[in-house]
């Protein structure tokens, strides 16, 4: 009698996934479909229905000029370049990337930083997420950054 494979339900169905997938894939709630200008805390209307069509929008002054330096300052630091060194940027990364279709995109994985953690804690950032999202109950996951270079034709 030949025996069958089973699938036994573990609980965590996301074990062989790289990345934060309790936001990901097993999350039960669904961005905002809808909005009005009287709703919104930080978009505006334009800005909302710009987000339901390209999937992203652009937030000015979402955290202050001396916060995004010192990010900044800490991802080249991190990744060991030098912003007035092109010659530093491409160089190979310094860890490998578990998720392969992220590699050479520029991403940092710098998971939890407290750099990461000021930059989402600043009200305009948080009332962003609550525009697209809906709610005020919100799970802040702090996944990485993102470091990009100009295109060269070898990278």
């Amino acid at each position: 009698m030949e025996k069958t494979k089973q699938k036994i339900n573990t609980g965590n169905e996301h074990r062989d996934i790289p990345g934060n997938p309790s936001t990901s894939k097993s999350s039960k709630s669904k961005l905002r479909k809808t909005a009005t200008a009287d709703s919104l805390k930080v978009l505006s209307l334009k800005q909302w229905n710009f987000w339901k069509e390209n999937g992203y929008v652009v937030i000015k002054n979402a955290v202050s000029r001396e916060q995004a330096k010192n990010t900044a300052k800490f991802l080249w630091e991190y990744e060991e370049k030098n912003a007035e060194d092109k010659e530093t940027w491409y160089t190979a990364p310094r860890a490998k990337i578990k998720m392969k279709e992220l590699a050479g995109t520029g991403m940092v994985e710098v998971y939890n930083n407290q750099h990461l953690w000021n930059n989402r804690q600043t009200q305009r950032v948080y009332d962003a997420f609550v525009d697209i999202w809906g709610t005020e109950k919100l799970w802040v996951t702090i996944d990485r950054a993102n470091l990009n270079f100009p295109m060269r034709p070898s990278h």
